[in-house]
């Protein structure tokens, strides 16, 4: 048919067919599917014609209230894109950061104890959908930018990003019909370890700043010191959990057994010596061998130095040194204790230079990982100088692209690296994928109490059976 006379509509369909080389690449795909004379010819032009699709962009953002730990609210986010010309929903991601004092998250006071997030739901499709919209989910760094904008918004705060961000990451995954974990790990750009490996879990048994517990300390936790299946290493600590509770309960009573928040115990004691010897009991109750099994990691409260620490009001003020030597002290006291968390104040950077070096010229000790969360992430090589692993809680650096560049950096200096979650925890389990994604040595999620916790060792009980 000449051109000068086809209708107007059938030169646009014309136009709209050259435009897409629509009729050569049809032509590609049947000669492929006749060659191939697939039993499935639908399913084969599907695929094939799907891959030819323009890539899913971010389309819109929804955010909704829901709740997390203690039934505190907190803001979910969900993530639709344009997929095969389609408007479809593909992740959602919920926040485990703590209230932001500075945003006004209700504008109802008396919503939840003024604790209600209905202003930031509100803030997700006015402020996020604009800087969002278009953007390809796979390119989380751009993403994580165009959050970072608006991340000082009054309609938004940090935990409105954090959940975006989450969203974003998984969404990228399922478009890309891949684990999160292995997402996160391309996320890692220039890392070319194919291989994955289950953190050890570091379970929560002493929760000191319970009702009741004494002790300078914040919390004693459990980990496995031999090299087994994380199912295996999980049991391990779940079973000690369990033989702890009975044996606070059979010496304090009932009301002791009762978990905490974050799902440990606090008995009422004011030594660590008393805690060492509930926890060697427990052990031998559940046929555990403590200090070769599994171990403990004492985490201490670190950030009260400035004229001294205070250990016990009654003895006063100690300076570094006596610090060092009540550590050293009470690791030769004990082969159970195998890691010290946050011994020393961030700022007190002799000190803790002091303490490693004490640790490794003591061959008893020697084997004792020091692991920093308050050292700034910003200088990894002044962490590195000061311990031997770093702590990274997920939700202190708001986006993954934050959290992903600190877990890098850490790598690159081989330090140990513990994955911990936040106190304002959720069902969100994306922290497990994050963990298993970066290479974390440790996770550290909390006691075997509370489904916000269970939740994530589950999910890592299901990428361990992913994996073989």
């Amino acid at each position: 048919m000449a051109s000068n006379s086809m209708t107007p509509e059938a030169r646009e369909i014309m136009a709209y067919l050259q435009k897409y080389n629509l009729a050569d690449q049809l032509n590609v795909v049947v000669n492929k599917l006749c060659k191939k004379r697939s039993d499935d010819p639908f399913g084969f032009l599907a695929s094939r014609l799907h891959n030819l699709a323009a890539p899913p962009v971010i389309s819109k953002i929804e955010g909704r209230e829901v709740l997390g730990t203690c039934a505190t609210p907190t803001i979910e986010v969900d993530v639709h894109c344009k997929v095969d010309d389609n408007i479809k929903f593909i992740a959602r991601g919920t926040t485990s950061l703590p209230p932001d004092g500075k945003v006004v998250s209700s504008p109802d006071a008396k919503r939840y104890r003024g604790l209600g997030v209905d202003g930031l739901v509100n803030g997700v499709s006015e402020v996020l959908q604009p800087q969002l919209g278009g953007i390809e989910p796979k390119s989380q760094a751009e993403c994580d930018a165009a959050l970072s904008k608006v991340a000082g918004a009054q309609s938004l705060g940090n935990r409105t990003i954090n959940a975006a961000s989450i969203a974003i990451c998984k969404s990228a995954a399922r478009l890309g019909e891949v684990e999160c974990f292995t997402h996160v790990r391309s996320l890692m750009e220039d890392v070319k370890d194919p291989s994955f490996a289950i953190p050890r879990p570091m379970m929560q048994l002493i929760d000191c700043r319970g009702p009741g517990c004494n002790l300078f300390f914040r919390e004693l936790l459990v980990f496995p010191l031999k090299s087994k299946s994380f199912k295996k290493q999980l049991e391990w600590c779940c079973t000690l959990h369990h033989q702890l509770g009975n044996v606070v309960s059979q010496r304090y009573g009932g009301t002791f057994k009762i978990p905490t928040k974050s799902g440990g115990y606090a008995p009422p004691v004011s030594d660590l010596s008393q805690v060492l010897k509930l926890i060697g009991e427990a052990a031998d109750a559940g046929g555990l061998s403590l200090g070769e099994q599994i171990g403990l990691a004492i985490s201490g409260e670190g950030g009260c130095w400035s004229a001294g620490y205070l250990v016990k009001q009654k003895e006063g003020l100690k300076s570094t040194e006596d610090m060092v030597k009540m550590y050293i002290s009470t690791l030769k006291g004990s082969s159970a204790v195998h890691a010290l968390i946050d011994p020393l104040a961030p700022t007190d950077l002799d000190g803790w230079a002091k303490l490693k070096i004490a640790l490794m010229n003591d061959k008893g000790l020697s084997n004792i990982i020091t692991i920093t969360s308050d050292i700034p992430k910003s200088d990894l090589k002044k962490v590195e100088k000061a311990a031997g692993g770093a702590s990274l809680d997920f939700a202190e650096f708001v986006t993954v692209s934050g959290a992903i560049k600190i877990a890098k950096a850490a790598k690159e200096t081989k330090l140990v690296t513990l994955v911990s979650s936040s106190a304002e925890e959720s069902h969100e389990t994306f922290i497990a994928d994050f963990a298993v994604g970066v290479g974390a040595t440790f996770v550290k999620f909390g006691g075997a109490h509370g489904m916000q916790n269970i939740a994530k060792y589950n999910r890592l009980l299901q990428i361990e059976s992913i994996l073989d």
